[in-house]
This record gives structure tokens, C-alpha cells and sequence, in this order.
């Protein structure tokens, strides 16, 4: 027992070590990948913005929004090398053998790597639910304002707009103005909910706006029709409240991309696709990846670590060729997962995580065999 205490600071100290080595090439890593992604990025868009008088302010801070997203979708790869990089410079300098001597297993050597490859996870799913939408957004703001001239009010009117909603109804709108809650020349059309494709009511109206939590059509021409489809009745009413039951904010989301929404936006936005008999199969995708990606993290440092102690031995260029052709099957079984998720060939669930269960089993399995 009197070998505890110092078992006890030899495992602090091992811990700090490690993990001071880890950060210090994950961050590196993540720093270059930002910087190769921003670089290319800027050869190809800064002629556009310079074409365009845009001053240097507005440029940079384009640049500065896209960094969030970079992060969001790199950072498993620079975890990975991370942890490659760490383990490289512990095997060449004979330190994992000495550990070993020690008594300390290769198990205990992963640990501070598995806990920190965890918390990564957490912070990438917290920073993609608060900093990411946001900066996306703005991102796409500052490209609409300055290519197409468009301002935030100007953005959120959409021409020719349609869209289901719940109780059987479809809505088409000549614009539709979500930032001033008005639709110009709106048509409602209401249908049988036993036969989906017979329409039963039609409103076409000059004007709809949004008060008090209602729409209000003005101007308008109200048509029922038969089974058969023959109209019956032709009412004019000069105004009317109509059964939708979605806030202009709401409509403003669906012009929005599920890479700009939170977790909870997206999965409201499915629950009002389904309700109006949409097929939100590409949505549901995109929120299983928005989980799956955070957790890449973490399933990136189970595969990485016994791997690199293979590769240790045979320097670090091997242990970065490694790194990276490992990063390039996981993104490519991501964008493979997704294109089969979106066309409902498998489910939205195995889409975003069959990659990461994958990788997870083999890095199960490769601890096992790791020599301990």
C-alpha cells in the first residue's frame, strides 16, 4: 500500500502530461484545417466580393461566420490526429515502453484521451446547437446581401411560395412576406382527408396578414366543389379568417436550411412536414447527423489510439497518413450514409450513425488486441 500515493501522483501527473500533449496537436490540427478550408474558400469568393465594392469589414466577417461550421464538421479529423500525433511522440520516445515497466497499461494511458475525446463531443454538440445556426445564418445574410442585394426584411419574402400544412390544406402564394406576416394573392385549397387528391374548398384572396395570432384573407372568392370534382358553390367575401394555424415565423424557418436550425427548430419543423402529409425523410437525416457528428468525436479516439500505437514505431508521417485516410473513410461513409438516408433507403437513424457504430466496434476491437 505504501506505493499508492505515488501510483496515485504518477497517474495525475501521467494524466496531465498526455492531455497536454493531446490538446496542443488537436487544437494545431484544427487550426490548419480551418485555415486550408478558409484559404480555398477565399481564392474562389473573393473576386465576387471585389467585383462587387464590398469593403473589407463585411469580408472578413463573412469569413469569421463560416468558422463555426468549419469546426463543427473537422474537428473529428483533428481529434484524430490529435491523438495520433500524441501517441506517435510517447512510442518514439520510448515512453509508452517505460510506462509499461511502471505497471501502467496502455487501458490507463487511453483513459485521459477517451475522457477528453468526450467532453470534445459535448462542446461540439453545445457549440452546434447555439453558435453554428446563428453563424450560418449571418453567413448566408452577408452572401445574399451583397451578391443579390437583398436585406434581412428582403430575405425573408419568398416569391411563388407553396407549401402543405396540417388539415388537409395546401397553400400557394404569389409572395410570401414572413417578416411583415403578409401573403399577396394567397389561394387555400381544403381536401377530403378520406381522398387525399379531391379538393373540397378553394379561398383565393387579394391580400392575407398575419393579427392577433390569426391570417385574415382579404378580397376573397370562396369555391366548394363535388365529388366529382364540379363546382358548386361561388361566394365573394370581402374578408375572412382562414384555418392556418402556422405563425409567420414559422414559415420564415422553412426557408431555412436544417444545418441552420437547433435540434429542437428541426424537429418542430418535421412534426408540422408530417402533420401536413410531407415525407421529411432528408430532415429526419440531418437531425440523426446532428447528434452522430458530436459524437465522432469520441468514437474517432477509440479507433485512433490503439491504431497509433501500431503506427508508433514507424514515425509520425505514417501515424498522419493514417490519420487522414481514416478521415476520409468516415466523411465518406457520412455522405454515403446521408444520400441513402435522404432517398429512404435506409433509415434516418442507421444513415447518420452506421459510420460511427463501424468505427466504434473496430476501435472496441483493436483495444482488445492493443498489447496491454
Amino acid at each position: 500500500s505504501n506505493t499508492s500515493p505515488f501510483r496515485a501522483m504518477l497517474g495525475r501527473t501521467l494524466d496531465r502530461y498526455i492531455a497536454g500533449l493531446f490538446l496542443r496537436y488537436w487544437l494545431y490540427a484544427l487550426a490548419a484545417f480551418i485555415a486550408i478550408y478558409l484559404v480555398v474558400n477565399f481564392i474562389e469568393t473573393v473576386g465576387k466580393f471585389l467585383q462587387k465594392g464590398t469593403d473589407v469589414g463585411t469580408i472578413a466577417s463573412y469569413y469569421l461566420y463560416m468558422i463555426p461550421f468549419v469546426v463543427k464538421w473537422v474537428n473529428p479529423i483533428a481529434v484524430l490526429l490529435g491523438v495520433l500525433f500524441c501517441i506517435s511522440i510517447l512510442g518514439k520516445g520510448s515512453e509508452i515502453t517505460a510506462m509499461k515497466a511502471s505497471g501502467v497499461s496502455l487501458y490507463r494511458v487511453f483513459a485521459p484521451l477517451i475522457l477528453l475525446g468526450s467532453l470534445i463531443g459535448v462542446g461540439v454538440w453545445v457549440f452546434g446547437e447555439t453558435v453554428v445556426p446563428y453563424a450560418n445564418e449571418r453567413c448566408v445574410a452577408i452572401k445574399k446581401w451583397v451578391f443579390d442585394g437583398l436585406d434581412r426584411e428582403a430575405m425573408m419574402k419568398v416569391n411563388s411560395y407553396s407549401t402543405s400544412l396540417a388539415g388537409n390544406l395546401i397553400l400557394y402564394t404569389g409572395q410570401m412576406d414572413a417578416y411583415n406576416g403578409r401573403m399577396s394573392r394567397p389561394t387555400l385549397i381544403r381536401f377530403d382527408p378520406e381522398e387525399p387528391g379531391l379538393a373540397v374548398e378553394r379561398v383565393d384572396a387579394a391580400v392575407g396578414e398575419y393579427a392577433n395570432g390569426e391570417w385574415h384573407f382579404y378580397s376573397c372568392e370562396v369555391r366548394t366543389f363535388g365529388p366529382e370534382g364540379q363546382e358548386l358553390t361561388l361566394i365573394a367575401v370581402p374578408e375572412m379568417v382562414v384555418p392556418i394555424v402556422e405563425s409567420p415565423g414559422e414559415f420564415a424557418i422553412e426557408a431555412r436550411t436544417p444545418e441552420d436550425m437547433t435540434y429542437a427548430e428541426l424537429s418542430a419543423h418535421i412534426e408540422r412536414m408530417e402533420r401536413a402529409g410531407k415525407d421529411p425523410a432528408k430532415e429526419l437525416v440531418e437531425l440523426n447527423l446532428k447528434v452522430s457528428v458530436p459524437l465522432a468525436n469520441l468514437i474517432v479516439v477509440l479507433i485512433g489510439a490503439p491504431l497509433a500505437v501500431r503506427t508508433a514505431r514507424s514515425g509520425t508521417a505514417l501515424g498522419f497518413g493514417v490519420a487522414v485516410l481514416l478521415g476520409f473513410v468516415l466523411w465518406g461513409f457520412i455522405a454515403v450514409g446521408r444520400a441513402f438516408g435522404q432517398r429512404g433507403a435506409v433509415s434516418p437513424f442507421i444513415a447518420a450513425f452506421l459510420p460511427n457504430i463501424l468505427f466504434g466496434l473496430a476501435g472496441l476491437w483493436l483495444i482488445r488486441r492493443v498489447n496491454r
